[in-house]
């Protein structure tokens, strides 16, 4: 297997991210979006329309800000 030398794909650190982020941590729910995923299974129809579960995913989906403290 042959080394990929390409600037594209160069390892960063988690600081070196948040910097070119500015900062914002993006975090997964992963009990939340299983959990909403569940109940649409359980309660729903057999079967999930592709609106809950984006819906599931974008519950799931939460950034934390520093200057709040959350």
């Amino acid at each position: 297997m042959q080394a990929i030398n390409n600037a594209l794909f160069t390892e960063i650190t988690a600081e070196e991210s948040a910097t070119v982020s500015g900062g914002t941590e993006v975090n997964f729910g992963l009990n939340q979006y299983l959990f909403i995923l569940g109940a649409g299974t359980v309660f729903g129809v057999p079967g999930l329309t592709a609106q809950e579960t984006n819906f599931a995913f974008e519950s799931a989906v939460y950034v934390e800000s520093p200057g709040l403290g959350l």
